[in-house]
């Protein structure tokens, strides 16, 4: 062994964990704050984003607002439409294998598709139009709808759009929930422990190829902490965080090895309010929650002005979005005489909030909501926890909370995914967890959706129609629309931000 040898093998001992792990074979390292929990991709529709989008695909992706096409294919090659959007022809990608050996086929495309309708769960409505799918050849799908619809649009969708294995639709939601995958991805999962790590590594069989320098394979890492996630980063065990405050976010800026991004989002925070629960099944009362939010103080102070007021649950990003809606603003005096008006007696004006417990953000801004409420007469307890519990416990009526933190990103292109996913009448409840139900908001928006492909102009009609009688109702407290942000060492290559995925396209990064 030469001393230049030894000198090597002595500096990787000494070096630390990071440093030693630097090597071309070393994984990416994605913190994120919570685990996978639904696995199976006709279902999922939260968290799971990241490994959906890099283990399976859909027909189509959609591009960076700007870009000279809207979409790309994905397992369609080609797609055309009849003049009045009722009918969609896609040409399907040859010689696409799964991950499980399966061919992908347009009898797999179609299964995929109709699972998801017949489960009914998850992001299912986006395929509502849907009237029927014909498989003329092994490499056509044919979609056939109900009224027009942009089902090119739909089929971009970061849920409930994946191409799925018909052997791997044919095990089941338990087998997928096992840690087993169906995709035909450019990676597959390798191993799953379970409130840990989730490992993904490259399909070797993978119809894009791959070329030198890309991720062999990819960790996906519970991390739940944003100050753990931001030691992660820095030490450089960790690519990618989720997490960061305010306060940290800025620190990291100033780290000459990190890049902290920040573009175009469609994504915003709302507190959705119980419309079943006692005492916000009083409308005045949650009328009085909403003139109760100091919007000013937690956009100027706790954002530190990296988000904008919002107006109505559509961000003023996407279409639909409309600045003269009637938004409450922050009036204690009116608060207080709402709460008086609404009727509830003194005793039973408490409230509880459920939101993820590591975001300072929510923490922040609830505490001085709660500070806020104690000055009209209403109490309020603070219930932190993981998004998962939050989530199951807000579904049903005995253990659901009086609010929830809500952040919501769209499963594709339209203004319609927040009125629908978040408010129209739901059975049995998904993220309409504030279980609102007005047949006359309901109307509106499926007017709406009825409108969207051949009538742009009477679709917003109805979506701000729609949007003024959530405010009306206080379905909620419409708080931020967000900037997007992705944090990542600069060591990584190929970094973007397309506000259409809440989730990091591993394929496409390199060191």
């Amino acid at each position: 062994m030469t001393s230049f040898s030894r000198m090597v093998i002595a500096l990787a001992l000494a070096a630390p964990l990071g440093v030693a792990l630097a090597q071309p074979d070393k994984p990416l390292v994605y913190a994120m704050y919570a685990d996978i929990k639904d696995w199976d991709p006709s279902i999922a529709a939260s968290t799971e984003v990241n490994l959906l989008s890099n283990v399976y695909e859909p027909l189509v992706w959609y591009n960076l607002p700007g870009s000279k096409q809207a979409l790309t294919p994905g397992l369609a090659t080609a797609w055309t439409s009849n003049a009045d959007g009722t009918e969609w022809k896609f040409t399907l990608r040859r010689n696409v294998k799964f991950h499980d050996g399966e061919t992908f086929d347009a009898a797999a495309a179609k299964a995929s598709i109709e699972r998801v309708k017949k489960l009914g769960k998850g992001s299912a409505y986006i395929w509502d139009s849907v009237e029927s799918i014909a498989t003329p050849d092994p490499h056509t799908l044919v979609i056939k709808t109900k009224v027009p619809a942009p089902v090119d649009l739909i089929a971009s969708s970061q849920y409930a759009a994946y191409m799925v294995s018909p052997k791997a639709l044919a095990a089941g939601t338990d087998w997928f929930n096992q840690g087993n995958d169906g995709g035909s991805g450019p990676y597959k999962v390798k191993k799953w422990v379970r409130g840990q790590e989730v490992v993904l590594e490259k399909s070797d069989a993978y119809w894009g190829g791959w070329k030198p320098n890309q991720y062999s394979v990819v960790l996906l890492k519970v991390v739940q902490e944003a100050a753990t996630q931001a030691q992660l980063i820095r030490s450089g065990e960790a690519d990618f965080i989720t997490l960061p405050s305010v306060d940290l976010v800025k620190a990291l800026a100033k780290d000459p090895g990190i890049n902290v991004m920040q573009g175009m989002s469609w994504k915003n925070t709302q507190f959705l309010i119980n419309t079943k629960k006692s005492p916000t099944d009083n409308v005045q009362f949650r009328r009085a929650l909403t003139y109760a939010w100091d919007y000013g103080t937690v956009i100027d102070r706790i954002y530190e002005g990296g988000v904008t007021r919002s107006k109505g649950v559509i961000p003023s990003s996407m279409w639909a979005y409309d600045a003269k809606l009637n938004t409450p603003s922050f009036d204690l005096a009116k608060a207080k005489q709402l709460v008086e008006s609404s009727g509830v007696p003194k005793e039973q004006r408490k409230l509880t909030v459920a939101y993820i417990g590591n975001s300072e953000e929510y923490k922040n801004s609830l505490l001085l909501f709660k500070a806020n409420l104690q000055k009209i007469g209403v109490e309020l307890e603070l219930k932190p926890g993981p998004w998962g519990k939050i989530w199951d416990d807000a579904k049903k009526p005995e253990s659901a909370p009086n609010m929830i933190s809500m952040t919501w990103w769209p499963t594709y292109a339209t203004p319609s995914d927040w009125l629908i996913g978040l408010f129209r009448t739901q059975s049995p409840t998904v993220f309409n967890l504030s279980h609102y139900s007005n047949p006359a908001y309901d109307e509106l928006v499926n007017k709406g959706v009825e409108k969207e492909a051949s009538d742009r102009p009477a679709a917003t009609d109805f979506y701000v129609k729609a949007q003024q009688l959530l405010l009306d109702d206080a379905a909620a407290i419409f708080v931020a629309d967000l900037k997007g942000r992705v944090i990542h060492r600069k060591t990584v290559k190929g970094v973007v931000l397309n506000p259409a995925y809440d989730a990091v396209n591993f394929y496409a990064l390199s060191r």
